[in-house]
């Protein structure tokens, strides 16, 4: 009973993922929603432990990546400018998806709990992009006509609902009637059509670049691209459609302002990594450093720019060039182990949100955010379990 009670929470704790742009204070330390559902799942899963701590650690080598970008990350916390906001990543984006991952590795015992855990996130997704189409349909959009919803900018949208959208795929071998898989379906379009219309390039390319990779190395082929190329038509249909569009052109122009301020941008960061090389510069301190560094570059008015467009950059200027290793040994330890196995469809899935999430991670951050943040632990605990799972 108590297992099921924890699983429960970790169910909820997807689904309600995006609460976490509801803050508050407890006394000075800033907390929000799902991190605090994070910590009372972790104290209630140690409390069926009854403090023995008896976790699963199974091959401990995965620890040492772990381990390097936390001592790398807690080492360039210390060294940050303002203590105060490189502390609340480090606890936000840091530690409570790592006490999340955690939990998962310990709780999920078969792949049946694991298509719960993407039931829910397909769930999360729906009610996002349904609340998201209600500020489409009462205009309420940026100002170059983005669809953001709630969300701070249309990339945290789109970056939150795309690898839901590749996950989701994986339910439709649990669908055993056509009804549901017609539900699905709509589920699918319907979260596709939100990242649609965040306009988010990034996002788009990604997601067309692991739908090839998928066909690529997709075992049963012909079942695969039934499914999939609906949405690869829909997806060249939409750049087709924004052919016309000046944002759109700006991809293949590189004078075109959106496309300039990003090469603005990495060599300003790359300007900060030469001076703050092992250490870096603290979590959440780029877009400080950056406003001291762009002026050494031509002139483009962008001020909020809080990271550095590049996951990689983002790793070493926030985590030292200590964490970045290990965020890099930890990816290479991820494709090894689910490689090898991509013949099973849960292996192939994972896989596909990694690529995009490193593929969208050449032009953005999708893993400096809260929810992004425990989706990327999601998907490396669920890697590291799956091998020794029944179904």
């Amino acid at each position: 009973m108590r297992h099921k009670a924890i699983r429960f929470i970790i169910y909820l704790a997807i689904l309600l993922l995006p609460l976490y742009l509801i803050r508050f204070k407890i006394g000075w330390i800033p907390f929000n929603i799902s991190e605090i559902m994070v910590y009372l799942l972790f104290v209630v899963w140690l409390v069926t432990l009854e403090f023995k701590l008896k976790v699963r650690l199974g091959d401990k080598s995965w620890l040492y990546p772990v381990f390097l970008i936390f001592f790398g990350l807690t080492l360039s916390t210390l060294v940050s400018s303002d203590l105060s906001i490189s502390a609340g990543i480090w606890k936000g984006w840091f530690l409570a998806p790592l006490m999340f991952s955690l939990v998962v590795v310990n709780s999920i015992e078969n792949k049946g709990q694991i298509r719960n855990i993407f039931s829910f996130l397909t769930l999360s997704g729906v009610v996002v992009s349904l609340i998201a189409l209600f500020y489409y349909f009462t205009n309420d959009l940026t100002y170059d006509n983005r669809l953001r919803a709630f969300y701070l900018s249309p990339n945290h949208l789109s970056m939150y609902l795309s690898p839901i959208l590749i996950l989701s795929f994986y339910l439709y071998s649990s669908c055993k009637k056509n009804i549901y898989k017609t539900l699905l379906f709509f589920a699918q379009f319907l979260i596709l059509m939100v990242i649609y219309l965040t306009y988010s390039y990034g996002a788009w390319l990604a997601l067309l670049a692991t739908l090839f990779f998928v066909l690529f190395f997709a075992k049963n082929k012909k079942k695969l691209l039934s499914v999939v190329s609906f949405f690869i038509l829909i997806l060249i249909l939409f750049c087709i459609f924004q052919i016309g569009n000046q944002k759109f052109q700006g991809i293949f122009d590189l004078s075109y302002p959106a496309f300039g301020s990003r090469i603005v941008i990495w060599q300003s960061a790359w300007e900060i990594i030469k001076d703050y090389p092992i250490l870096g510069i603290g979590p959440g301190m780029f877009q400080k450093y950056y406003l001291d560094y762009q002026v050494m570059f031509e002139p483009y008015p962008e001020w909020a720019v809080p990271q550095p467009h590049n996951l990689f950059l983002a790793f070493w200027l926030q985590t030292g060039l200590l964490g970045l290793i290990g965020f890099i040994w930890l990816i290479i330890k991820f494709f090894r182990t689910s490689f090898l196995k991509k013949q099973d469809p849960l292996f192939m899935i994972l896989l596909a949100v990694m690529v995009y999430i490193l593929v969208h991670g050449l032009i953005d951050t999708p893993v400096w955010k809260n929810d992004l943040a425990i989706l990327f632990g999601l998907t490396i605990s669920l890697c590291y379990r799956a091998d020794r799972l029944s179904d």
